[in-house]
């Protein structure tokens, strides 16, 4: 093999290859220059920051700054409660939507709501399968319902239908517009 085509490129000096070397090496440069800019600037402004939070405390009387607190405490007291308010209104929304939804002679026993996945879990039983056929009904034309799962029934005691039922809701239903 002839090497010699290799060697005369390694010794052959192109202009191009000297402008982009300069030119990264100009831009890792700046680079370095803005970072050193930039850590200074945050540097002094954290300073500025503490400085004015320094004065803040100078200010007020005592029965202010303890108002003050008070006021922050309560916030988030009213920060908590609006939190529990807003998942009672979420479950609300379901609560109701299966008020209207159940008919006279279907009972459940057990409602475990997903909120995560929009499913509700529902245990139950009814007078007959009749029943238990005309209640899957009424959640397949539903709009809320987007599908039924893992639906088995069996006979209980006193000859009723003892039901699981598992539903996947839309989302809407869990918003506060309804």
């Amino acid at each position: 093999m002839n090497f010699s085509a290799i060697f005369q490129i390694r010794t052959k000096k192109f202009w191009w290859m000297d402008v982009i070397l300069y030119f990264v090496i100009s831009l890792l440069v700046a680079t370095l220059v803005c970072y050193v800019i930039f850590l200074t600037k945050n540097s002094l402004q954290e300073q500025e920051i503490n400085n004015q939070i320094k004065a803040l405390q100078t200010m007020g009387t005592d029965q202010q700054k303890e108002r003050e607190k008070e006021v922050i405490n309560y916030q988030s007291k009213i920060s908590n409660f609006s939190g529990l308010l807003k998942n009672h209104e979420f479950a609300s929304n379901v609560f109701v939507f299966m008020e209207a939804q159940t008919l006279p002679n279907v009972w459940f026993k057990q409602f475990s709501l997903d909120a995560k996945g929009n499913a509700v879990q529902l245990s139950g039983e009814s007078d007959d399968m009749g029943a238990l056929s005309r209640q899957v009904s009424v959640f397949e034309k539903n709009k809320y319902v987007k599908s039924i799962g893992a639906l088995n029934s069996s006979i209980g005691e006193l000859s009723r239908i003892q039901f699981n039922i598992n539903l996947v809701l839309d989302k809407s239903i869990f918003s506060y517009d309804n």
